[in-house]
């Protein structure tokens, strides 16, 4: 059994638009960096760096790639070992990248390593939810499958679970923009918390049209289509962009400098836009200067689709 292993974890975008809890994609940057072993003293133990690592949980039950670890452990039948986890965040915590579900990710494929790969990847995923539920309140994979698997992950089925990868989408630039909010800790669970509990037929049909959009763009790797479905959520996007300023301005300027689509990514309070190479610094100034002049200071950073989930790094 191999003794250590250090693995890496990408961002991710969950929801692309319509698609609420069942969609996300990987991104080239930034990443977690999780060095694990496995011990036999029954004591797991957490050391925690980098972005926001003030933030985070460090008791073992309450931390997310230990708990996605453990998990792993329960079901491969290695309850025996005790777990030695240092975590350096590069993904930062409450902005809506996906930044536990890159520490699950890799705490959960780490261990896994770590006992000669027991588990099949549905099963790895499934085990790095539970981490997801410990962080925000409930299991869901959207940000946890596309770091796992990277690329773009659809998840098919919960019980059983099915999930398909699809390739990432290239030739494309992500432009992220991050307004600066006092965000609590519970923020996902309130951002979960605010969506409507009824919809009405026409706007589900809405949704499901645009939906139906962004598979059939990332199928046939059409820009303006994927564009078109990411910018029609009529379900979520109304209930969160009330948090975010100037929202609805914003991506409407967007849209106008050409950006194929946009809409809140994740739980926000960051945005995204699917911009033409070369299209995204321009674009992302824009949005960050509009903020500012309502009296929101804002960063934005470029990033591609990476092909990407969870890596071994040297």
């Amino acid at each position: 059994m191999v003794s250590k292993v250090r693995v890496s974890a990408p961002a991710t975008i969950a929801n692309l638009g319509p698609g609420f809890d069942i969609i996300g994609m990987a991104l080239n940057n930034p990443r977690d960096f999780l060095e694990v072993c496995l011990g036999e003293d029954g004591r797991d133990e957490l050391e925690i760096q980098g972005i926001g690592a003030n933030t985070i949980s460090k008791d073992p039950k309450r931390n997310s790639a230990m708990v996605a670890g453990r998990a792993v452990l329960e079901k491969a039948g290695g309850e025996k070992f005790s777990i030695k986890m240092r975590i350096v965040k590069g993904v930062p915590p409450r902005i809506g990248l996906g930044s536990s579900g890159a520490s699950s990710a890799a705490g959960a494929y780490a261990v896994n390593y770590l006992l000669g790969m027991p588990l099949n990847m549905e099963e790895l995923l499934q085990c790095a939810m539970e981490g997801e539920k410990v962080a925000c309140g409930s299991p869901h994979a959207d940000n946890v499958a596309p770091a796992l698997f990277g690329g773009i992950v659809l998840i098919l089925s919960f019980n059983p679970i099915r999930i398909i990868r699809l390739e990432p989408i290239t030739n494309a630039e992500i432009v992220v923009i991050t307004p600066k909010l006092e965000i609590g800790d519970e923020k996902t669970k309130i951002a979960r918390k605010i969506l409507p509990k009824n919809i009405p037929l026409q706007t589900m049909v809405n949704q499901v049209q645009s939906f139906a959009n962004l598979i059939i763009g990332l199928v046939r790797k059409d820009l303006s289509t994927i564009g078109i479905g990411i910018s029609g959520d009529f379900v979520i996007e109304p209930a969160r962009s009330k948090f975010i300023p100037k929202f609805y301005d914003l991506k409407e300027k967007a849209l106008e400098l050409g950006a194929y689509g946009f809409s809140i990514s994740g739980a926000g309070p960051s945005m995204f836009a699917l911009c033409k190479e070369g299209t995204g610094d321009y674009i992302g100034k824009t949005l960050i200067s509009i903020l500012k002049d309502a009296g929101t200071e804002a960063n934005y950073s470029l990033h591609t689709n990476s092909k990407d989930g969870v890596i071994i790094v040297p």
